[in-house]
């Protein structure tokens, strides 16, 4: 990359994570784009320049990384669960690494904008929405099938149990950090995640 896609690069990210910050802190209609050129330091036309629809094009942005980083962390097998209690540990791991994914301030600034501005969201950014949740459930569902402890599972099978999976995750996620403004994974919660996981396997 060229010095000066380099600092171009630079440029544009110092846009975005400061229209960020200031969307999560102050709400998407309260901040104008004046303020984001003057924290970011930029002129109002090389924020054009990046952006050229403006405000609405960077909160697409910002919520479009936000899910993508959350979805690429996940990566994980069932091939080594050789019994309920393994598979039921293993499904634990992954409800902890997608919330360790909201703990990097990037990510959960994203997550509460794309909450909080959900009325503002183009039929696109709904449909990442959509696509990230069924993307999960498509990675657990591929999984349980190879899962020895649950062989033979037939995909009619393994796809709505793999959704039951993630709307227990969602739900607990959606609980705490919108709810109860809570970021810290407690034992608590992971006690309230573990039988229902035992009851649906």
């Amino acid at each position: 990359m060229s010095k000066n896609g380099t600092k171009s690069d630079q440029h544009k990210d110092k846009i975005l994570n400061i229209s960020r910050e200031m969307f999560a802190s102050r709400g998407y209609e309260a901040t104008t784009t004046r303020m984001i050129n003057q924290a970011a330091g930029t002129a109002e036309g090389l924020m054009y320049y990046y952006f050229p629809h403006g405000k609405h094009e960077i909160l697409d942005t910002i919520v479009y990384q936000g899910i993508i980083n959350r979805v690429n962390q996940l990566q994980f097998t069932f091939d080594d669960c050789l019994t309920k209690e393994a598979l039921e540990q293993r499904l634990m791991g992954i409800f902890e690494s997608i919330w360790q994914a909201f703990q990097e301030e990037e990510n959960y600034h994203s997550f509460m904008i794309t909450i909080h501005e959900r009325m503002l969201l183009s039929d696109d950014q709904a449909g990442w929405l959509l696509q990230v949740l069924d993307g999960i459930v498509g990675q657990i569902a591929t999984h349980l099938k190879t899962a020895p402890t649950l062989q033979p599972m037939p995909e009619s099978q393994s796809r709505p149990l793999a959704r039951v999976i993630v709307s227990i995750f969602q739900k607990v996620i959606y609980d705490e950090l919108l709810i109860k403004n809570n970021r810290q994974l407690t034992e608590q919660m992971k006690n309230q995640i573990r039988p229902e996981l035992s009851v649906v396997l």
